[in-house]
């Protein structure tokens, strides 16, 4: 995030959309999970519909992405 984080917040990227997990299994719903969350390779590129890391893509825009999601740092709480 050192060198992503500020392009990230420019474009409007919110902390669910990049660390955040469900809020009641964590990593087991992947579909909850934030584009930092899904991925151990470093951020590659970033736009306001995307994230890369390495060989995979986070989707900004992804249809039904659920609500309720609560940030890494809180699950368990």
């Amino acid at each position: 995030m050192d060198r992503w984080a500020d392009k990230a917040a420019a474009l409007g990227w919110t902390t669910l959309e990049v660390f955040g997990v469900h809020p009641e299994v964590g990593t087991i719903r992947p579909d909850f999970c934030g584009a930092m969350v899904l991925s151990a390779e470093r951020v590659s590129a970033i736009t306001d519909k995307q994230m890369r890391f390495g060989n995979m893509t986070f989707y900004r825009d992804k249809p039904g992405w659920p609500s309720g999601a609560v940030p890494l740092w809180l699950f368990g709480r």
